[in-house]
């Protein structure tokens, strides 16, 4: 191989590896989004859980107040 023909063949190669590795990146970043999603729920649903267990708790409290 002549030198230039060296230099081509290392571009397309190190230009090949940049396109994958842009496309793991992007790859990352739709898991990164799904996993924000997926916190923004189960953040939601411990909320809803908290919610009802505190009205749980005051229930409780209200019939142990009304039984003395």
């Amino acid at each position: 191989m002549t030198p230039d023909e060296t230099r081509d063949f290392l571009n397309e190669m190190f230009s090949q590896i940049g396109d994958r590795f842009d496309r793991v990146d992007t790859r990352f970043d739709h898991v990164d989004e799904r996993m924000d999603q997926i916190e923004q729920k189960v953040d939601q649903r411990f909320e809803e859980l908290t919610t009802v267990n505190n009205s749980l708790i005051d229930a409780v409290a209200d019939i142990n107040k009304r039984q003395g």
